[in-house]
C-alpha cells in the first residue's frame, strides 16, 4: 500500500486547525518551533506545505505534525493516516502506538476564516509557471548596459552565443519593472514560497542580474543569479532562490546519453556549461555542498567523473561523494583541474 502519497495530501490547513493553531492574516500562525510573538510561519495550501520565515523550518504536512507531536516522520505519517484516512488499517503500525489528534495548545482559539474559504483568494500556478513568467518578462525588456556588460562578461568566460542560447541564460535589465510585473501578476506569498522574493517583499536578484535557469523535462524548476565580474566582500558570487532546495542543473542530459557513458559532475553551473560546450556531458550540483540523495537514481547508468574546483573544499567533496556513490554501487573517478587554474571554466577558457 502506498501510504505516503495520500497522507501527504491530507489538508494541512485542517491539521493546523485541528491542532488548535490560530490562522492569522495571509495564512500565518505563531510558529510552534521557536519562541516568537508575531506570526511568521506561513501555510501554503496549494502545495500542502509550510515555511517559517523566522526560524527557517519548512516541509510538508507530515513533517509539520511530526514536529508538533515529537514523532519521527514515519510515525507521524501513520498517526495522520489513522486520524484522517478512512481506509487506513491501524494494524499496519505498532499496536497501541496511534493516538487521536488533540489540540496542541492549551486553549483552542476561535478560528479565523481564510480568504480561500470565501473564494477571495485565487491560487497561482506552481513554481515553474512563475519562473517562466519571470524569464519572459526579462527577455522582453529593452536591451540595456546591464545586458551588454553581462554578455561581454560571459563571452570573456569563453561561452559562445550558441551555448548561451542553448541554456537560455537571461538578464534582469530593469530590476524595478521586473519586480513590479511579478507583484502585480502573482500573490506575494506565492512569490516568497517559490523563492523569488525575500521576506521584505523584494525580488532577490538585485545584485545578481545574470540569471541561470535550471530545467527538468523542459520546464524551469530552479533559478540562480550571478554577479557580473568578481564578488566583493559584502556580496557573494551567486544568489540562489530563497529557502528553496536546489535542483540538479542540466538534468535533462541524462536522458540523452547512453548507458555506461561518462557523465561529468561539476560544482558550478558555468563549469557544467563549459564541459557541455566541449562536448562532455555534464550536470552541476550548484555547489560542492548541495547534493540530494534522491538524485542518485539519475546516476546509476553512468560512469561518474567528479570534476570539482581546484581547492581543498572541492577535493574533499569529491572524496566524500566517491564514498557515498560506492554505497550505491555506482562507479566513480575524479578529474582534477590543472595547477594554476581554479575551476573547470577557468581552465578551458584560459588554456593555450
Amino acid at each position: 500500500m502506498d501510504l505516503l502519497t495520500p497522507t501527504r495530501a491530507i489538508d494541512i490547513v485542517r491539521v493546523v486547525r485541528d491542532l488548535g493553531y490560530e490562522l492569522h492574516e495571509n495564512r500565518k500562525i505563531v510558529c510552534p518551533f521557536h519562541v516568537e510573538k508575531t506570526p511568521s510561519l506561513v501555510i501554503y495550501p496549494q502545495t500542502n506545505s509550510y515555511h517559517c520565515f523566522g526560524c527557517g523550518k519548512h516541509g510538508d504536512v507530515i513533517s509539520f505534525y511530526a514536529g508538533i507531536a515529537h514523532l519521527d516522520y514515519t510515525a507521524a505519517m501513520h498517526e495522520l493516516a489513522f486520524n484522517y484516512l478512512p481506509e487506513y488499517n491501524p494494524e499496519l503500525y505498532k499496536k497501541g502506538h496511534l493516538k487521536k489528534i488533540q489540540s496542541a495548545v492549551v486553549a483552542k482559539p476561535e478560528k479565523i476564516a481564510l480568504p480561500s474559504d470565501t473564494n477571495a483568494y485565487v491560487y497561482k500556478p506552481l513554481h515553474s509557471d512563475i519562473y517562466e513568467a519571470f524569464q519572459r518578462v526579462c527577455e522582453g525588456q529593452p536591451p540595456t548596459d546591464v545586458r551588454a556588460e553581462a554578455w561581454q562578461y560571459l563571452a570573456g568566460r569563453g561561452f559562445s552565443e550558441s551555448t548561451l542560447r542553448k541554456f537560455r541564460l537571461f538578464t534582469v535589465n530593469d530590476y524595478q519593472s521586473a519586480q513590479s510585473f511579478l507583484r502585480k501578476t502573482y500573490n506575494l506569498l506565492d512569490l516568497q514560497e517559490c523563492g523569488l522574493f525575500n521576506e521584505k517583499g523584494n525580488l532577490i536578484f538585485y545584485r545578481h542580474p545574470i540569471i541561470i535557469p535550471y530545467y527538468r523535462k523542459n520546464r524551469i524548476v530552479f533559478l540562480q543569479g550571478r554577479l557580473i565580474g568578481r564578488p566583493t566582500d559584502s556580496t557573494s558570487r551567486y544568489q540562489f532562490l530563497s529557502g528553496v532546495p536546489v535542483e540538479l542543473f542540466n538534468a535533462d542530459v541524462v536522458d540523452l546519453i547512453k548507458t555506461g557513458q561518462t557523465l561529468y559532475v561539476t560544482e558550478g553551473a558555468l563549469d557544467c556549461m563549459t564541459l557541455m560546450q566541449e562536448g562532455m556531458p555534464a550536470v552541476s550540483l550548484g555547489s560542492a555542498t548541495m547534493f540530494k540523495r534522491e538524485w542518485m537514481k539519475l546516476f546509476r547508468r553512468f560512469e561518474i567523473c567528479f570534476y570539482f574546483d581546484n581547492d581543498a573544499a572541492g577535493q574533499k567533496a569529491a572524496r566524500e561523494y566517491g564514498d557515498l556513490f560506492s554505497q550505491y554501487r555506482i562507479s566513480t573517478r575524479t578529474k582534477t583541474v590543472k595547477e594554476g587554474y581554479k575551476d573547470v571554466n577557468d581552465y578551458f577558457s584560459k588554456r593555450d
